[in-house]
Order: structure tokens, then C-alpha cells, then sequence
């Protein structure tokens, strides 16, 4: 009986160890289930920055390609600049010294148009110019001594160049041939200017006699502005002669009294103002 009582006693107490080992087996399990799960999770957070980290060496990759490929256009524009900078350069210097040789032409000329002396009065070809339109292409003292000071200062310079016989050769031809051909114009116009004004002169006396009063007393200013200005200023003769066909026009206009004229009354006005202008311009051309 003792002996059975003892057996039940170890059996009940194996079980209840059984029992305790079962519990911590089950702990372990789900332990491990857990530590699994973590295990997949840092696995795939792994895989992840692996195809993140293989993004970014991609894409460095490609930034240094793309660096590269910039730095080489930028190289090769910054190249081109300075070639056409370069050759902006030597179009400004070559423009300056086309400049400086316009420049002594243009005293060149300037010297023998002032060394001229006119065919007809053989005054100087010199004179003062005014056309009465407020143009002048008169020279006055002031400007003549400009002139011999910018002549004396390219002169050195001329002097200094270095320049080929055959460059020197055909400069010589050009500015002869520019000098005769402008020599020539001039001759042109002069004779332009001389048949303009006797034809101007020869309408002037035609319709001297049939103005009112108003215009023999502007046309008397004017012959007698004629008489001042007739060796020097043929210009201002024939814009004068311009001037005084206006007011007839205008004079005619008025008489006639036609509604379906070209000018509105405001029109008129202004260019009546107009020759005003001109004649006081003409008037005070001689002072």
C-alpha cells in the first residue's frame, strides 16, 4: 500500500514537471516564432536598403557622367567664346585703324577742298554754307584748330605703321580715285546749283510785279538777301525761291476762296509759320 501511495505520488509529480516543460516549450515556441518574424522583417528592411544603397550608386554614377559631359561642353563653349572674342578683337582694331585712315582721309580732303579756290569768283571754296533749313556745313575757327591739332596727333601714328609697299601702293590709288571722284560730284553739284538758281532768279523776276504788297515787301528782303548771298550761298537761294512759291500758293489759295483746297485752315497756318521761319532764319543768315 505504501509502495502504490509513493508510486502515485512520482507519477503526479512527473506530470506536473511534464506539465511545466510543455508550458516552457510553448514559450520557446512562440519565442522563436517572434524572433523569426523580426528576422524576416530585418531581412527585407536588408534587401531594401541594398536596392536603395544600388539607387544611389546608380545615380552617382550617372551625376558623374552628367559632371563629365558638362564639364567638357562648358570647356568646349568656353573655348568658342574666347576664339570669337578673339576674333571680335581684331575686327574692333581693324574697324580702328579703318577709322583712323577714314579720318585722315577726311582731313585729306578736307585740306584740299579749303586749298581750292572756285572757278568762277576765285574766292575760296571755304565759305560758309547755309541752306536756311538750320543745316550748316560751315567751318569756323574753332573747328579749324581742332582740326591741325587731330591731323598733328595721326600724323606720328601714320607715320609709325608698318605697312607693306603694295598695301601703301593701293591706299594711294583708292584715296586718289575717292579724291577725283568727290572733286568730281562736287563740279556736279556746283552746276546743278548754278542752273537751279538762274532758274529760280529768272521765275523770281517773272512774278516780281504781279504780288501784293505783303510780298514786295518779303521779295524786296530777299533780293536783297540775293545780292549778299549769291557768290556764296546758291543753297539758300533756291530754298528762298522754295519759301516765296509757297506763299504764292498760299496768296492764290486765299483769293480763290475753294472749299475742296488741299489744306485745312490749321494746316495753312502751320505752314505759314513755317516760311516765317525760314525767312527770319534767311534774314539773320548774314550776320
Amino acid at each position: 500500500m505504501k509502495l502504490m501511495m509513493s508510486h502515485g505520488a512520482l507519477v503526479k509529480d512527473i506530470n506536473q514537471r511534464m506539465q511545466v516543460h510543455l508550458q516552457e516549450i510553448r514559450n520557446l515556441n512562440e519565442m522563436n516564432q517572434r524572433f523569426q518574424d523580426d528576422n524576416q522583417e530585418l531581412r527585407d528592411l536588408c534587401c531594401f536598403l541594398d536596392d536603395d544603397r544600388q539607387k544611389g550608386r546608380k545615380l552617382a554614377r550617372e551625376w558623374q557622367r552628367f559632371g563629365r559631359y558638362t564639364a567638357s561642353v562648358m570647356r568646349q563653349e568656353v573655348a568658342s567664346y574666347q576664339n570669337k572674342l578673339q576674333e571680335l578683337e581684331n575686327k574692333q582694331q581693324e574697324l580702328i585703324r579703318d577709322n583712323l585712315e577714314l579720318k585722315k582721309l577726311c582731313l585729306c580732303l578736307d585740306e584740299e577742298r579749303n586749298r581750292g579756290t572756285c572757278a568762277q569768283c576765285g574766292e575760296p571754296l571755304s565759305g560758309r554754307r547755309d541752306d536756311g533749313d538750320g543745316s550748316s556745313s560751315s567751318t569756323n575757327n574753332e573747328e579749324l584748330g581742332l582740326l591741325s591739332p587731330i591731323h598733328s596727333s595721326f600724323s606720328p601714328y601714320r607715320m609709325g605703321q608698318n605697312l607693306d609697299d603694295s598695301n601703301q601702293r593701293h591706299r594711294s590709288v583708292i584715296n586718289a580715285q575717292v579724291l577725283q571722284y568727290i572733286k568730281s560730284l562736287e563740279r556736279k553739284i556746283q552746276e546743278l546749283e548754278e542752273g537751279k538758281f538762274r532758274d529760280m532768279k529768272n521765275k523770281m523776276n517773272h512774278s516780281f510785279y504781279s504780288k501784293n504788297s505783303w510780298t514786295d515787301a518779303n521779295s524786296r528782303d530777299h533780293l536783297k538777301l540775293n545780292d549778299n548771298i549769291t557768290l556764296s550761298k546758291p543753297e539758300a537761294v533756291v530754298h528762298a525761291m522754295k519759301v516765296l512759291e509757297v506763299h504764292e500758293q498760299m496768296e492764290k489759295s486765299l483769293e480763290s476762296d475753294l472749299e475742296s483746297e488741299e489744306l485745312a485752315e490749321g494746316e495753312k497756318a502751320l505752314v505759314r509759320e513755317m516760311c516765317n521761319v525760314a525767312w527770319r532764319k534767311l534774314e539773320d543768315g548774314p550776320s
